[in-house]
């Protein structure tokens, strides 16, 4: 099932910890990983970096799809621009959801890039995942905040300045 977790979720600590930036553009990401463990790391250091306010998650790639085609119906431009994806997940696999979004949502959503967040990886995956234009990056290691306060979030309509990222917190 696909849940909305917002920065009010989270105790007084973490939203004050979170810093979110008064010149930023927020917008929602979404988590794709059938491990709650990791989808909860995932979600923290999303709100910690700053980069958003609003985290949707999905336990594998068939709710992904399933969450887009309801977007996709009501025309909504609040979609997410940036999801992380785990390859290894059961029912619809990182791949399959890949190819499906490529062919059926990437018209209506162009501005969606894709970290791969996998850490049973071999080399076939790695270089698979540069036939896919909309994939940012590959990580085969937890992420951080460091990490993604680094990316290069232009490329899905986030305007942040240098000048103006959030300090490093811890989990």
């Amino acid at each position: 099932m696909i849940k909305l977790v917002s920065r009010r979720e989270y105790n007084c600590h973490e939203i004050f910890t979170a810093r979110f930036l008064p010149n930023q553009i927020m917008i929602p990401v979404l988590c794709i990983n059938d491990s709650s463990i990791n989808l909860f790391v995932q979600k923290r250091l999303l709100l910690q970096s700053g980069i958003t306010d609003n985290v949707i998650t999905a336990s594998d790639g068939q709710e992904a799809l399933d969450y887009y085609s309801r977007i996709k119906e009501t025309e909504n431009n609040d979609y997410p621009r940036l999801v992380l994806l785990d390859i290894h997940m059961p029912r619809v696999d990182g791949w399959q959801f890949l190819d499906t979004f490529c062919e059926l949502y990437l018209p209506f959503f162009k501005d969606t890039r894709v970290i791969i967040n996998s850490f049973t990886v071999d080399e076939k995956e790695i270089n698979k995942a540069k036939n896919y234009p909309i994939i940012m990056d590959f990580v085969t290691s937890q992420l951080t905040t460091d990490y993604l306060k680094n990316l290069d979030l232009h490329q899905i309509g986030i305007r942040v300045e240098a000048s103006q990222k959030p300090e490093d917190t811890l989990i």
